[in-house]
């Protein structure tokens, strides 16, 4: 008898023995490397495959060499909404860890501490453009108010990068849709945060001026954007005899001067040897100073110089305003008071509320983008060799107005003919990919060879392999300058004061062009918002507490009384 209670316990421990070492071996290979390679998986079983990061995501966390710091301003008492923003940021950065060693964060509350700490705590931030997001809470007949910070603070030597999950809080979104858009973006915005701290090679992109483009302050807050990546610098053709090489991208934003035949063929020799450009252009001369000024105006078809390119390029920018029911406001003088007019904020469908149209990553979970007189993209076709991709279009109940036709001013204080508006998906703005075509072929003129010449250039006839994007608004990208000449968000309407996704549309397409296969290729993740339906919720609450109730208690009463049945059955004697 003890030998065999001997045999059992050695085996016994010889199990015991196993199962840890198995535990241990499952342990190590958990997190186990083979040089970059893992030596572990996950399966991402869910239908938007949030989990899941892109291949480029998966190299750029790969190749780090250094630590990544991230400092999260999101912890303490947060209401349910937020808190789950939080959680999917620490999921996005455990996926981060799963690839890398070198990334570490940490979660922190910036109300902590003593009153006067937490008050010179948000002043700092407040300079540093940290803008906390008011959130308001109603229960027990009590209103209280909470400042949130939904930003993320990254470090990489003495570098740093601030980071908003919100692009804008908008009063006329829903939080829940504002933060499910702040979930979808995590992966883009963390990895364009990294590329920028990492990154010691900065692209040159360059404006045009000198052809009645939009002036410096005009395009102020983009431009310091985009130095936090790129060399931003004023482009003026007259003083290139062809545009340099090293001028990455190129933005003509709103000229309304007509380029000279000379400059007009030095864009296209820039095109032709493979230059991307930004196309921003007001076909249409209105703007809404000149309409409150006199109250009607007809708006007349502005000449570019830069037709026969447009055309060539398989586009034109026609004499066909578009008007859209899904519109921003402007404020008209609606009755007469005491003392003076008295103005309300009135539906106007000339300045359109451009909605994304299409999976591009450039206009993936992208908001509204707010233009103003915009004109019909008409694509006549650049050719087979052409890829024509529209980014943002109108509503379905917009309509197209052919010119010359005058826009009353005080017409809009009336309601409009809905039955007009019968058109959808009209095209303002576009991608064009592709090999395109010189309209300088066959007719080069001799002034236009000496420049060649001159320069010890060829004349190229078809370009390289490029990208550009027409829009068809210049204001894009225009921000507010107030008379004191402080300048104001890009994006944010100065009528209504609500912020739309214009920053946020110009930095994803300098971003697509220069880089079509690095960071942008993450925005196109998107996390689906699954929100209950609280009518059905409501009326069918007696079912389903039933159900989740009930139905346990009713299985767990069956297992019993079939255990004890079949138990006696086997064990009652005969």
């Amino acid at each position: 008898m003890p030998a065999l209670e001997r045999k059992y316990r050695t085996q016994a421990f010889i199990q015991f023995a196993l199962a840890v070492a198995l535990l241990v071996v499952v342990n190590v290979l958990a997190n186990a490397k083979i040089g970059n390679t893992r030596l572990y998986g996950a399966l991402d079983l869910t239908q938007d495959k949030r989990f899941t990061l892109t291949p480029h995501t998966q190299r750029q966390l790969s190749g780090l060499e250094e630590p990544v710091y991230v400092r999260i301003l999101l912890d303490g008492e947060l209401p349910a909404s937020y808190q789950r923003l939080r959680t999917a940021v620490e999921e996005t950065l455990e996926d981060f860890s799963a690839y890398t060693d070198y990334v570490e964060y940490e979660f922190v509350d910036p109300l902590a501490g003593q009153p006067d700490d937490v008050r010179q705590r948000q002043e700092d931030m407040l300079k540093d453009g940290i803008i906390p997001i008011t959130d308001y809470q109603q229960s027990a007949g009590e209103r209280t108010t909470r400042a949130i910070y939904p930003y993320a603070l990254f470090y990489y030597g003495d570098r740093q990068r601030i980071v908003p999950l919100i692009s804008s809080a908008r009063p006329d979104v829903p939080i829940e849709q504002q933060l499910n858009q702040a979930e979808s973006l995590l992966e883009y915005n963390f990895t364009r945060a990294i590329d920028g701290l990492l990154s010691n090679d900065r692209p040159v992109i360059g404006f045009t001026l000198g052809n009645g483009e939009l002036g410096p302050l005009q395009f102020a807050d983009l431009v310091s954007e985009l130095r936090k990546d790129y060399e931003v610098g004023p482009v003026y053709l007259d003083s290139f005899a062809t545009l340099p090489a090293d001028i990455d991208l190129l933005i003509v934003a709103k000229p309304t001067v007509p380029f000279s035949d000379f400059a007009a063929f030095k864009l296209d020799q820039y095109v032709m040897n493979g230059g991307k450009v930004i196309w921003a252009i007001d076909a249409v001369a209105m703007d809404y100073d000149s309409l409150r000024a006199t109250g009607e105006a007809f708006p007349q078809t502005r000449t570019t110089g830069l037709e026969d390119l447009f055309f060539r390029y398989g586009f034109r920018l026609g004499n066909q305003l578009v008007l859209d029911l899904i519109n921003t406001p402007i404020p008209i003088a609606t009755n007469q008071g005491q003392s003076g007019p008295k103005f309300s904020l009135v539906p106007f469908p000339y300045h359109v509320l451009a909605l994304p149209h299409g999976d591009n990553p450039i206009v993936q979970n992208l908001d509204g983008v707010d233009m103003r007189y915009p004109t019909l993209i008409e694509l006549v076709g650049g050719g087979d060799s052409v890829e024509e991709t529209v980014l943002l279009a109108s509503s379905d109940r917009a309509r197209r107005q052919r010119l010359p036709t005058p826009i009353d001013l005080d017409a809009q204080k009336f309601s409009v003919d809905l039955e007009r508006f019968n058109e959808s998906d009209l095209p303002l703005a576009v991608l064009l990919r592709g090999t395109f075509s010189s309209p300088y072929a066959n007719r080069l003129s001799r002034d236009n060879e000496r420049l060649l010449e001159s320069s010890g250039l060829p004349y190229r006839g078809e370009s390289r392999e490029t990208s550009m994007i027409v829009i068809s608004d210049g204001d894009v990208l225009a921000n507010s300058v107030n008379s004191r000449g402080e300048v104001g968000f890009l994006g944010v309407n100065p009528f209504s004061k609500i912020p739309y996704a214009n920053k946020d549309f110009m930095l994803n397409a300098v971003e697509y062009l220069l880089h079509p296969d690095g960071v942008i290729a993450s925005r196109s993740k998107q996390v689906k918002l699954r929100l209950l339906d609280q009518n059905r919720a409501q009326q069918e609450a007696g079912y389903w507490r039933l159900l989740n109730l009930g139905v346990p208690l009713l299985l767990l009463a069956l297992f019993g009384l079939a255990f004890n049945y079949f138990r006696r059955r086997r064990y009652a004697r005969p």
